[in-house]
């Protein structure tokens, strides 16, 4: 098979899960579920989902031995990909990356969008931590304690 030339952009949810240590081979532990939307640069599905997993597994590794739920210790395990596709749009504002459909009443759709100020309120408290922790990580040495 000819190998295709372009790259595509793809989306996948990877599901990663946070059990007590413990208990973290028994399938009827509590299990507190993430699911991460990453996006993907690959050639063919199978590359993107390949990098999928390879992204899940990094994520899931990357708990220094400090992670707990409920007060006990905890790991964080990769679970798998949830689902996987193709990005249409050009990466720029406004691209569609993926989409849900579903029908109901026109009274329930309505209900769907929240309030603008909801909206910016929980954004601006996180892009505040990435801000915050990215101006501690570029202090120059010694100027903390000026």
């Amino acid at each position: 098979m000819v190998k295709p030339r372009k790259k595509h952009w793809f989306w996948a949810w990877t599901v990663l899960g946070t059990v007590h240590k413990h208990r973290k081979n028994d399938p009827t532990a509590p299990c507190e579920v993430w699911q991460n939307l990453v996006i993907l640069h690959a050639f063919t599905p199978g590359e993107a989902l390949r990098k999928a997993e390879k992204i899940g597994r990094l994520d899931a590794s990357d708990t220094r031995s400090s992670l707990r739920l409920d007060g006990k210790p905890a790991v964080c395990k990769f679970m798998g990909v949830a689902s996987l596709g193709l990005i249409h749009d050009p990466l720029e504002d406004g691209a569609e990356i993926t989409w849900n459909l579903r029908r109901c009443r026109q009274a329930t759709a309505l209900k769907l969008p929240k309030p603008k100020a909801r909206l910016l309120a929980g954004t601006k408290k996180e892009l505040g931590s990435v801000q915050r922790a990215a101006a501690r990580a570029i202090q120059p040495i010694g100027s903390a304690n000026r």
